[in-house]
């Protein structure tokens, strides 16, 4: 047997105090595990429908001419609306304001970084005003480019998946204006009803007037499943249906659900197609209100991965509240903080914890209140057990050292159903920034106009 000497041992000793130290006051950058709340709250929407009171006070016939008129309104414009060639600048410049990464976690370099400007040609932006439409599912980017944008990997809530040059993904079927193309023609500048960025110019079809007034003859249905597959009869597989596309659906249809999607010809024209949906698939839009319904869509994206700005065709927080009530004629905007105006806005910021929790109760609708944090956005399902819950997709939660430092993220990366305050248990959960409710600053309530 080895002697080991009392230097190594007491050099062992301090050693083992060292890291015994560091313990206690690091924080890994990234965190993963099972929170309390997923475990303990029912993760099915329907669970809290039956007791919910979700009147909506917003007529069907006033949802449904909203509707028409947002999802349509690309096709009636005649120049931009919501992107500017200053917009674009500025994208640009955020860019080379600081260092960015490419997928091979090496910084993007100033003249690669200047290509992209280049292809964009925004010194003749806007060159066109023309009527198109998404054939397929597809990504808004910030700029021409398919390659991503990411901070420094190596702090706390960057890199993959926040690629700063996505900004949202366009389902099939959606109205475009297209405002631009770049110059090497691979992507087209486009606005949708709900934002705008760049396209790859493969995913779009070209309306002309006799297409517009087809797709448009039929009333607008609402796919209720999401990653259903939509195929021709014919050609075969088309697109992914998913919850927050709308196509047409054809009134007469024999037998079955028939709905019509677009699709490009050899010369990049739209054309229409009919298509066969199964039972329950579609449904005229919009919805009947009820908490019920709204149960029944949320559960659809329920457990999917996060996707910032639609990443991957995946969802971030305020595409999920989008796709969650376009069914029910109650269109939004893209960006959580464009969100907040989208019904009453209940101010909330000042309040403490208790408050904030008795104010919510008492004044947010269930199943139609959105609760409004910097960055982020919740739907409010109303309360479990007493203790008010909300559905959203989220990447992570805050955490930092007991100290303050080594700040870090415990990774949810989903659609989940969480109390107000989701990781509580945590010991490293940041108290003011890793606590949800701490950060809540108002409610909208939807279907209520602002009081003056």
């Amino acid at each position: 047997m080895r002697n080991v000497s009392a230097l190594t041992i007491a050099s062992l000793a301090i050693l083992l105090t060292a890291f015994a130290g560091c313990g206690r006051e690091e924080n890994p950058l990234m965190s993963t595990g099972p929170l309390a709340d997923t475990d303990w709250i029912p993760q099915d929407a329907l669970a809290f429908a039956p007791s919910a009171d979700v009147s909506m006070p917003e007529s069907e016939e006033r949802r449904l001419s909203n509707l028409n008129e947002y999802w349509y309104g690309p096709w009636e414009r005649t120049r931009p609306e919501t992107c500017s060639p200053e917009a674009f600048a500025r994208a640009a410049d955020s860019f080379r304001n600081q260092p960015v990464f490419g997928p091979s976690l090496l910084k993007v370099t100033a003249p690669a970084l200047d290509a992209i400007v280049e292809n964009a040609r925004l010194g003749t932006y806007p060159s066109q005003s023309v009527r198109a439409i998404a054939v397929r599912n597809s990504s808004l980017r910030v700029l021409p480019s398919s390659d991503p944008v990411f901070h420094d990997f190596r702090r706390a809530g960057e890199g993959y998946p926040f690629d700063y040059n996505q900004n949202s993904a366009v389902w099939a079927g959606t109205p475009l204006f297209l405002t631009h193309i770049s110059a090497d023609g691979r992507f087209v500048a486009v606005e949708a009803p709900f934002t705008c960025g760049w396209i790859d110019s493969r995913d779009i079809a070209y309306a002309d007037d006799e297409f517009i007034a087809a797709f448009r003859s039929e009333s607008l249905a609402a796919i209720l499943r999401d990653r259903i597959q939509i195929a021709h009869e014919g050609t075969g597989f088309l697109f992914e249906g998913r919850v927050g596309m709308l196509l047409p659906m054809e009134a007469d249809a024999e037998s079955g659900t028939r709905l019509l999607a677009p699709v490009a010809d050899e010369r990049r024209r739209a054309k229409v197609v009919r298509v066969l949906a199964g039972e329950g698939d579609a449904a005229p839009v919009p919805l009947t209100f009820s908490g019920k319904k709204v149960a029944t869509v949320i559960n659809q994206i329920i457990g999917q991965p996060y996707g910032w700005g639609g990443l991957g065709g995946y969802r971030d927080c305020s595409s999920t509240i989008l796709d969650v009530f376009l069914p029910f004629g109650l269109p939004l905007l893209r960006d959580s903080h464009q969100q907040v105006g989208a019904g009453r806005n209940v101010s909330i910021e000042q309040l403490g914890p208790d408050e904030k929790l008795a104010r919510i109760t008492a004044g947010a609708a269930p199943f139609r209140t959105i609760l409004n944090l910097p960055g982020h956005v919740m739907l409010y399902l109303g309360t479990f057990e007493g203790v008010p819950v909300a559905f959203h997709t989220i990447w992570g939660l805050r955490t930092e050292a007991a100290d303050g430092s080594n700040p870090g993220r415990h990774v949810i990366g989903g659609s989940v159903i969480t109390s107000l305050s989701p990781g509580r248990e945590l010991p490293a959960l940041s108290r003011s920034k890793g606590d949800l409710l701490h950060r809540i600053s108002s409610f909208t309530v939807l279907g209520e106009r602002q009081e003056l």
